[in-house]
């Protein structure tokens, strides 16, 4: 199915698209939207989607399909690959690689302090 529909809860493009896997009944789910709408996509159809595995596999449709080159994998050893698709795509990841991880850091910080006082 494409990606490309009003994913909008009750939509007829979303309506559309749970009636055909329901139809199709898979016992594995992949839902490759692109990060971050195929978490919420996931997470505001959970219960109309069927009880198997679901998986978001972001852009690994394009790299397998060869629009998307994947980074070298000496970048992946040495943990840059990110930095590998901020050049290549830097209009569209500036913003997710640059500036949002600084927003994230108190969060991430409140976790932590929250696992050590259960322990």
């Amino acid at each position: 199915l494409s990606g490309y529909f009003d994913a909008t809860t009750g939509s007829l493009g979303n309506t559309a698209v749970l009636a055909a896997i329901k139809d199709f009944a898979p016992h594995v789910l992949f839902v490759g939207m692109g990060m971050p709408r195929q978490e919420l996509w996931i997470a505001d159809n959970l219960a109309a989607l069927p009880p198997v595995p679901i998986l978001p596999v972001g852009a690994a449709f394009d790299y397998e399909a060869g629009v998307q080159k994947a980074a070298p994998r000496w970048m992946g050893r040495l943990g840059v690959e990110w930095l590998f698709r901020l050049f290549a795509d830097p209009k569209r990841l500036f913003t997710r690689y640059c500036i949002e991880p600084w927003f994230l850091i108190g969060p991430a910080l409140g976790d932590v302090r929250a696992a050590l006082k259960r322990r």
